[in-house]
């Protein structure tokens, strides 16, 4: 059982608690880290996040075997593979292949967090996963939500506190508490949860519902990728 876990509700906040020598579970459930989830779980070799789309484009450049993937203000950028829809990448489009990906919030928490002692990358299709992982971590736990353009937001807390709340015997911060009480509230009806959040209306706005009702199921996969040197792998790479 962990020593102590905390919450860093947006990656803004990190220089205030910096995840030096902490395990730390990145969290940006609508949509990047659910999208990086299923990507492995489809057969995706490894996923390289990057902070712009210029930066994805180069650091493709030359390699083979490699899609480029990700969104600015929710769409695929252009001359991109792939989007951040979780449901585009299925073994069919992902599976043998490298990614190189980029969003608005989620690859800027990874590179925020490459100091941490180990990441790994959550959602709600992993959740028993990544519980069941954090639950044999011995030190700090720190679980950093993505938010939004560097400000809260709901979703990500409410997954924060789905981790919590299995892992309650370990010492909490405020903000700890404060996300198992967020999703006490909502653990009934998460789907609801995502469609009435702010993130979700503006996706739902345009025309991405969808991934919306995706992103709400729970243990759908049994992996945990984990970010080691900048790059995102499977557990059994």
């Amino acid at each position: 059982m962990p020593a102590s876990i905390d919450v860093i509700f947006t990656p803004d906040l990190l220089p205030l608690s910096p995840p030096t020598g902490k395990t730390v579970v990145v969290a940006d459930i609508l949509r990047a880290t659910t999208t990086i989830t299923f990507a492995i779980a489809n057969g995706a070799l490894g996923i390289t996040p990057v902070l712009t789309p210029d930066d994805a484009f180069e650091c493709a450049a030359n390699r083979r075997n490699t899609i480029i993937c990700g969104e600015r203000r929710g769409k695929k950028v252009n001359g991109f593979h792939l989007g951040n829809s979780p449901c585009e990448y299925t073994k069919t489009a992902v599976s043998g292949k490298q990614i190189v990906l980029t969003t608005t919030n989620g690859t800027r928490t990874l590179w925020a967090c490459r100091s941490a002692k180990q990441v790994f990358v959550g959602c709600f299709l992993n959740l028993q996963a990544i519980i069941n992982s954090l639950m044999q971590v011995e030190g700090e736990v720190v679980i950093v939500c993505a938010g939004r353009e560097g400000s809260y937001c709901m979703e990500d807390t409410v997954f924060a506190g789905a981790c919590v709340a299995s892992l309650s015997a370990a010492h909490l911060t405020d903000a700890a508490e404060a996300a198992n009480i967020l999703y006490r509230a909502h653990r009934h009806n998460l789907p609801s949860m995502l469609k009435d959040c702010y993130h979700g209306r503006k996706l739902a706005e345009i025309g991405l519902a969808d991934d919306l009702e995706f992103c709400a199921q729970l243990n759908l996969v049994d992996v945990i990728p984990y970010q080691i040197d900048g790059q995102i792998v499977s557990p059994h790479a």
